[in-house]
Formats: structure tokens, C-alpha cells, sequence
């Protein structure tokens, strides 16, 4: 009988552990996914805001460190910058300092930061020329939150 027992509980123990491993597994994936998807989203929002001139609501975006020198480089690209396209052309993610692999699903493991390659398509006063320009947005995690570093300096370049 107690040979039975002790069959019972290790065939039961075998089922749960077997029905545990999955279940972390899917737990980190949704993890990782959760965290490129919060990241795409600020992208987007922060740089439809951007090139929408609404610098007011953007600056929610931007890193603590970084809103003074932005709010005030913000002003001068309101007055002279006129956006006309904008795409992103690569995103590259770190843990830490080091590149994590990109897979066709995005990043192969869990990330800390991204660095967002942008290309838009501008004019800046006085001139009326359409000029295109790349621009790297860097994009930290960190506080539960993306936050970009914004360098606004490539608009007068």
C-alpha cells in the first residue's frame, strides 16, 4: 500500500513540474513581449506628438534628466521646424551595454534599452528646402517606464 502511495505522489509531482516549466517559460516570453511592446508604443506616441509640434505632451516621454534642455530646444524647433515624413529604419536593443540579438520577433532576450533610428523628412526656416536628416533616439527602461534622451542638435546640423 505504501509502495502505491509513494507511485501516486511521484507520477503527480513528475505532471506538476512537467505543467510548471511551460508555465515560467510562457511567463519570461510574455515578459519580453510586454516590454517591446511598451517600447514601440512611447516610440510612436512620443514622436506623433514630436513631429506634431506638441512638445507640451511629449516631454512626458522624455527622461527627468533630459526635459529642461529639451522643453527648451522644443521652443526653436515649434518656430523653425516643419515636419513632413518620418519613419523608423532600425531598432537596436542592449541589456545593459551589450547588444542583444534580434530575432524576427524582436529582441532574442529581456532588454533594458533601445537606440531607435528615425529618418525625417524636414524643412527649417528660413529656408523652405526639404532636407532629410537621421536622427538616434535613445530609449532607457528603467522605473517601470521607456524614457527617451532626446538630441535635438541634429535639426540645426
Amino acid at each position: 500500500m505504501k509502495n502505491s502511495n509513494f507511485l501516486f505522489t511521484f507520477f503527480l509531482r513528475v505532471i506538476l513540474l512537467s505543467l510548471a516549466v511551460p508555465l515560467f517559460s510562457a511567463c519570461a516570453q510574455y515578459s519580453k513581449m510586454n516590454l517591446q511592446d511598451d517600447l514601440q508604443t512611447n516610440v510612436y506616441q512620443f514622436n506623433k506628438r514630436f513631429s506634431g509640434k506638441m512638445m507640451d505632451i511629449s516631454v512626458g516621454y522624455v527622461s527627468l534628466d533630459k526635459r529642461k534642455e529639451f522643453l527648451t530646444k522644443a521652443i526653436k524647433i515649434k518656430e523653425e521646424v516643419t515636419f513632413y515624413d518620418s519613419s523608423i529604419l532600425d531598432i537596436q536593443y542592449f541589456n545593459g551595454n551589450q547588444p542583444v540579438k534580434k530575432t524576427a520577433d524582436g529582441a532574442e532576450k529581456l532588454f533594458d534599452k533601445a537606440i531607435v533610428t528615425w529618418r525625417y523628412q524636414i524643412s527649417v526656416l528660413p529656408s523652405n528646402q526639404l532636407k532629410t536628416i537621421m536622427l538616434d533616439q535613445v530609449w532607457v527602461h528603467n522605473e517601470k517606464q521607456w524614457r527617451v534622451k532626446p538630441d535635438l542638435d541634429v535639426f540645426w546640423k
